[in-house]
């Protein structure tokens, strides 16, 4: 072209302004690339002069750049809840602190919860994009919390007495709330909710991998956290406990009935995984959730098992007789693997055992049995409708009351103290979601409706296990129940969103 042409036609020789905008894009995050590098170099070299450790220093520069280079993925709302579920599960809860000598304990799972929600709090009122979504579970909510307010108002001088304990447990229940609200309104039915079951799942598979290495060896390989992330301490939780041929593992749980409702929790969740990608790996890890659920010697948890597979029973009949094979070989697997096992749970599971054993008293915590009578007299005598307040029964010994009798029946101590408003809320909760879900795997096909039964069996389990223990009082496997709740509210929504009109429940 000649220059006269390229006169008359300038773009034809000037480079494009996209270009030119991206050449000037690049040439500064070139600039910035080494300005960072220029200050890492620079703080390194004045650590190793100070005398601290260089590997840290860097450690915050990496991170940050990691941070900025992957911010739309790591920062997403799917990623920050993943991030939750991934420390609930594995840093145990009251075993390890962030710092000493605070006005509150500063947990890990409290703080990241405490920043995550914080974030959505203020996306909420600046962001149109994110947007508040119903749970459904609107009306048995707010009658639950109409109950504990109820109970707190009527019983002012016995709230004042433990106030300190008091706002602690109402400040801890809110907080399963907000938390199951988050994931309603931040995950999808599809890719999104899969990669949170795949976590848990997976997850829980290690975990139970530890509490079988615990059951075997007595050492808890979650207690030395601290040599990987120098920023934890340690509180010592006491020796293992022992019953029938081993340890009962503790693995991150705080106590090992917790751990092993968690974990049969999780189970039903491994099946839905199986028929949604026909991966063998995820009947792998279901067989291992059953044994690590298995290593705790629990009680409870063997009554969850007998619930989630009489549910799948109910609900996946000709399915469950199909898989009878891979049953028979899990059992083979359990007596190979943790022998006299089956045979101690048939001898404890024993009805007239069971009676003669929960109907002793004396303690600080009585046989289940046993406390259903004088229980039941103490509600009646006081404020049937409200109880005697929410929080109120503390079983600390420091308590100024000197610690309330422990227990191990959760929906007995919410009719004591939330009394019988909240104890029908709390159940109205449950059942609402036990309800639609069961409805969900009758009229939903393939995939999705193993995903709604292993919601209702991993529900209905943990209903059915609070009357075995006081779960309230043990924070991992309590956030589980509010995960599925809030997993169970997607699937509901997404379905009515679909056109799969199952009817109010």
């Amino acid at each position: 072209m000649s220059t006269a042409a390229a006169a008359a036609h300038p773009a034809a020789t000037a480079p494009p302004f996209d270009v030119e905008v991206e050449d000037r894009s690049s040439r500064r995050a070139e600039i910035a690339l080494w300005v960072v590098v220029g200050l890492a170099v620079l703080a390194t070299t004045a650590a190793i002069y100070r005398g601290f450790n260089p590997a840290l220093v860097l450690g915050v520069f990496v991170f940050g750049l990691v941070i900025v280079s992957y911010q739309s993925v790591l920062l997403s709302w799917q990623t920050l809840l993943g991030a939750i579920l991934f420390v609930i599960l594995f840093i145990p809860i009251r075993r390890y602190t962030v710092a000493a000598g605070a006005p509150i304990e500063l947990e890990p799972y409290r703080i990241l919860i405490a920043i995550v929600l914080g974030c959505w709090f203020l996306a909420l009122c600046a962001d149109p994009n994110v947007r508040l979504r119903a749970s459904g579970y609107a009306g048995p909510i707010l009658l639950l919390w109409l109950g504990i307010l109820a109970s707190l108002a009527l019983n002012l001088g016995r709230v004042n007495s433990l106030s300190d304990f008091v706002l602690k447990q109402v400040t801890f229940f809110a907080s399963y709330f907000l938390v199951m609200s988050f994931i309603v309104s931040v995950v999808r039915r599809g890719p999104q909710l899969d990669r949170m079951i795949k976590l848990l799942v997976g997850g829980g598979a290690i975990v139970a991998v530890c509490a079988l290495y615990e059951w075997k060896s007595g050492t808890n390989l979650f207690n030395g956290l601290g040599r990987f992330l120098p920023f934890l301490i340690y509180n010592d939780m006491g020796d293992a406990m022992i019953r029938g041929s081993g340890a009962r593992a503790l693995a991150s749980a705080q106590h090992p009935i917790a751990l092993g409702a968690a974990l049969v929790m999780l189970l039903p969740l491994s099946g839905y995984l199986f028929h949604r990608t026909r991966k063998k790996y995820w009947l792998v890890a279901g067989g291992l959730l059953t044994l690590g659920a298995l290593s705790t010697g629990s009680r409870t948890a063997a009554i969850m098992l007998v619930v989630v597979f009489g549910t799948f029973a109910w609900i996946k009949r000709d399915e469950m007789l199909k898989l009878l094979p891979l049953w028979l070989v899990l059992l083979v697997v359990i007596q190979g693997v943790m022998p006299g096992t089956l045979a101690s749970f048939k001898f404890m599971l024993n009805p007239s055992y069971m009676l003669k054993e929960q109907s002793v008293g004396g303690g600080t915590g009585s046989g289940r049995v046993a406390d259903l009578g004088p229980s039941l007299s103490e509600w009646a005598g006081g404020n049937p409708f409200v109880g005697q307040g929410f929080g109120t029964r503390v079983t600390d010994q420091t308590a100024p009351d000197g610690g309330a009798q422990i227990l191990d029946d959760q929906w007995l101590g919410t009719l004591l103290e939330i009394g019988a408003v909240g104890f029908f809320a709390l159940m109205w909760l449950f059942c609402r979601a036990i309800k639609r879900m069961a409805r969900r795997a009758r009229t939903l096909e393939g995939s999705d409706s193993w995903l709604a039964a292993a919601l209702c069996a991993s529900l209905l389990a943990w209903t059915i296990g609070l009357f075995t223990y006081d779960a309230f009082a043990f924070i991992q496997v309590t956030f589980f129940s509010f995960v599925m709740l809030a997993f169970a509210a997607i699937v509901w929504r997404d379905g009515e969103k679909a056109g799969h009109s199952g009817g109010a429940a």
